[in-house]
């Protein structure tokens, strides 16, 4: 974890300029002038040497140092979200925790049906668990408990035996990484391994592996095809880009969203995006479509979660608590892992139209279920993937 602190205040063009040149790797046989201090200072203000620093990454430098009940809403804070939305409240009380959804951070048109959502607060609610143990608390999880205004779960927490386990450790290092993959496949081992995350607890949520090189050709087609759908509807390409944050201002402003940070590119593409000026939306359209191509393509296996009825809170929860499970397992054995949602974020959408999906029966017909909740990659990354923004236990705190 990087525990590193920023302690320049004052923009350096010259130093900015020297760091630049080293970042976009250049050598002997390459000639690259910045002559502009203006660019270098441009470079420096919009977080090329600033990746991972701010006050939007203390929720992360922050977690080794927590107890009690705010070490389990800080573990929650640091959950995979759809959008890096960050959906979530939470009433903390010393042997209680409710979990409340935060209706004011919706995806919109990107998820009309609120299935991410709920996924996502099932992500945080595995976390929660896993730190409760760890802190010395039998954790105790009601859903969908009585009492409405969004309260989607309950944890209650009596003393009991102290348990850090592997996944635990791992809370603070998951990223979603969304690089190209090697071509390396992922040994059945660790298939067989991954099949064994879910307890009783998680039920009825399971995992369904897509293979083959049929399956998996089939589902990348229809994740670039789910995409491009998505960026041809208006209201879905308006409502995901709400959520980029073009600057280093931004980020630290929102303290969420998704930045260029996040996307898997190569160092020096990274730092050439930040300088060039801000990406408008047709720009992000088109590279999320190029992007999904390449993740679509790389990806050694797809898996999707499966669960008796999608549209149930209750299956969305366990199924989140699965699938932040399984990505903690991945990041903890060096696999990357993405949550890969362009074909249930099209369904939904259709479903909300008043009109059947096109990628309903294509979907059921791979998965051999009309269960999925939700899906993923897994491989090898190329590039490691950088944090995301959190915002605090304050903000998220009712």
């Amino acid at each position: 974890m990087d525990t590193e602190t920023e302690t320049e205040t004052v923009p350096n063009p010259g130093l900015a300029r020297r760091s630049f040149l080293r970042r976009v790797g250049i050598g002997a046989a390459t000639v690259f002038v910045i002559a502009d201090a203006g660019l270098a200072y441009r470079a420096y203000d919009e977080g090329v040497f600033s990746e991972g620093h701010g006050p939007a990454y203390d929720p992360l430098r922050s977690w080794p140092d927590l107890s009690g009940p705010e070490a389990i809403v800080g573990s929650a804070i640091l959950a995979a979200n759809a959008h890096n939305s960050q959906p979530w409240a939470f009433g903390i009380s010393p042997d209680r925790i409710d979990v409340f959804a935060d209706h004011t951070r919706t995806t919109g048109a990107n998820d009309p049906l609120l299935r991410e959502r709920d996924i996502s607060l099932g992500c945080a609610l595995e976390n929660m668990v896993l730190a409760a143990r760890a802190h010395g608390y039998a954790p105790s999880v009601r859903l969908d408990p009585p009492g409405g205004s969004g309260l989607v779960a309950t944890i209650r927490l009596a003393s009991g035996p102290v348990v850090r386990d592997r996944l635990y450790e791992e809370i603070p290092n998951r990223r979603s990484n969304r690089s190209e993959y090697t071509a390396n496949r992922v040994a059945e081992a660790s298939l067989a391994a991954i099949g064994t995350l879910a307890d009783d607890a998680m039920a009825p949520a399971r995992l369904h592996w897509l293979t083959s090189d049929t399956d998996r050709r089939n589902f990348a087609d229809l994740l670039v095809t789910a995409t491009s759908a998505h960026n041809a509807d208006d209201d879905q390409s308006r409502d995901s880009f709400a959520w980029w944050r073009s600057s280093w201002d931004e980020v630290q402003a929102h303290r969420d969203g998704l930045n260029i940070d996040g996307v898997g590119l190569p160092p020096m593409i990274r730092t050439l995006g930040k300088i060039l000026p801000p990406t408008e939306r047709a720009s992000a359209d088109s590279t999320f479509l190029d992007r999904t191509r390449v993740q679509a393509a790389s990806a050694a296996v797809f898996g999707l979660i499966l669960v008796d009825e999608p549209g149930s809170l209750h299956d969305r929860l366990v199924g989140g608590r699965l699938l932040q499970r399984t990505h903690l397992w991945a990041s903890a054995n060096g696999l990357g892992f993405q949550h890969m949602n362009q074909i249930t974020e099209r369904i939904d959408r259709d479903h909300q139209l008043g009109r059947t999906s096109p990628f309903d029966a294509p979907l059921e017909a791979l998965a051999g279920s009309p269960s999925v909740l939700g899906a993923f990659r897994l491989g090898t990354p190329t590039i490691a993937s950088l944090p995301s923004p959190r915002r605090s236990i304050k903000d998220v705190s009712r």
